[in-house]
């Protein structure tokens, strides 16, 4: 990824100069600044751009110079900010560096597509700018690696998706299948006990009956006997001939 472009600003701002409003203590804070930013102080050199910006609210080359500070802070949605305002300049040249850093600022947000419109403007104006073709194919390869990892995530969350279905559609059936053949064992056992229920009571009644059988002939025979013990009975006590006394 290459690093955002500030030098060309500074050979711009002599051609510039003679185009804007500037006092010449305006132009001195300019000049103050790019030092201290080519120092890397950063914040002082953002308060230079700031007093500068007091006698030229509008600067275009300002804008863009606070907009490379704070990139370097990493303030990036806000060194967008003052990019964009840097676009009104009437170079070409400016204009394509402006959107140069604004493709640099929206790719350190992820934004990557945004990014590649961006350096796109920037070569539409400036044809020649390496730098931009270099970072345009640079977040185009990444955009699409990106895409096809996002994709085999994809297939791969689906075919999880599938397997853990077809699995749980499996267990199903096996619960099903247990289900099934259980309830034919449970139907048996049931039928079975309910045979052998039948079968002891046919055993009772069976019983039952011939037991009644037999106490019906022993009550019968008992009778008869009884019956027998009667008439012996009746034999023995018989009166024989009664002898009368009589009355001679």
């Amino acid at each position: 990824m290459k690093k955002i472009k500030i030098s060309s600003w500074i050979l711009l701002l002599t051609i510039l100069c003679g185009q804007l409003s500037y006092a010449q203590s305006g132009r001195k804070k300019i000049v103050d600044g790019n030092k201290l930013y080519g120092e890397e102080r950063y914040d002082e050199a953002m308060n230079k751009y700031r007093d500068a910006q007091v006698h030229a609210p509008e600067s275009p080359i300002i804008k863009f110079n606070m907009g490379n500070v704070n990139y370097k802070k990493q303030k990036y949605e806000e060194s967008i900010k003052e990019f964009e305002g840097s676009l009104g300049a009437d170079e070409a040249l400016a204009q394509s560096q402006a959107y140069y850093n604004i493709g640099n600022s929206l790719y350190r947000l992820g934004k990557l597509p945004e990014s590649i419109l961006a350096y796109q403007e920037a070569l539409k104006l400036n044809p020649d700018d390496q730098d931009a073709k270099y970072n345009l194919e640079f977040v185009r390869r990444q955009l699409k690696d990106q895409s096809e990892k996002q994709q085999n995530q994809n297939e791969q969350q689906q075919n999880q998706q599938q397997q853990q279905q077809q699995q749980q559609n499996q267990e199903q059936q096996d619960q099903q299948g247990d289900e099934q053949e259980q309830a034919p064992q449970e139907s048996q056992e049931e039928s079975e006990q309910q045979e052998q229920q039948q079968q002891q009571q046919q055993q009772e009644m069976q019983t039952a009956e011939e037991m009644s059988k037999e106490d019906a002939e022993r009550i019968l025979q008992a009778m008869k006997e009884d019956e027998e013990n009667m008439k012996n009975a009746r034999k023995q006590r018989a009166p024989g001939n009664v002898r009368v006394l009589k009355d001679w």
